[in-house]
């Protein structure tokens, strides 16, 4: 039986380390929700000791991969996740067993595990300070000319004079 046991935790382990190591390799940001995994061990169940045991082993081989691998790694606050909407940031109170969420106020709909992850992942960029991108693009063009460069000009993304340019026109 001891060898029973030991053999499972060997391969839960193996198992845990190529998954991290493939979020680690794989991505340039991995985000997780920062659970206390101490206190789901110390929840009665014993199988929930297993699972917040291995939650517990699973963010710290990721977060170690994920500085070996130049990976961005962020563990978020998880309260809320399920309840705030992805789209507008408005907290609707679910029982657990509701499981699609749809905002109240913009009229998202998605499946409540889509939703949280969505906020896990916008709460991992911001608190790696990234924010979002910027409304509107910018794309940086050189002259064509190779006898000498006149100059250098920025033009937005949809500009008129882009969408001319990339007519032929003038």
């Amino acid at each position: 039986m001891a060898e029973r046991h030991a053999e499972l935790k060997r391969k839960r382990r193996d198992f845990l380390h190529k998954l991290s190591n493939y979020y680690a390799t794989e991505y340039d940001l991995v985000a997780v929700e920062d659970l206390d995994a101490k206190g789901l061990v110390e929840l009665p169940g014993n199988s929930r000791n297993r699972a917040g045991a291995a939650w517990g082993t699973f963010l710290r081989m990721l977060e170690y991969k994920c500085e070996r691998e130049g990976t961005h790694f962020a563990a978020v606050d998880p309260s809320g996740t399920t309840k705030e909407c992805a789209s507008c940031g408005v907290s609707t109170e679910k029982p657990l067993w509701v499981r699609e969420h749809s905002g109240p106020a913009c009229g998202f709909e998605a499946d409540r595990d889509a939703n949280a992850a969505w906020n896990i992942l916008s709460r991992g960029i911001e608190q790696l300070g990234a924010g979002h991108s910027e409304s509107t693009p910018v794309e940086t063009a050189l002259p064509v000319d190779t006898d000498s460069v006149s100059a250098k000009c920025v033009i937005e993304v949809g500009s008129p004079t882009l969408k001319r340019e990339a007519l032929g026109e003038r």
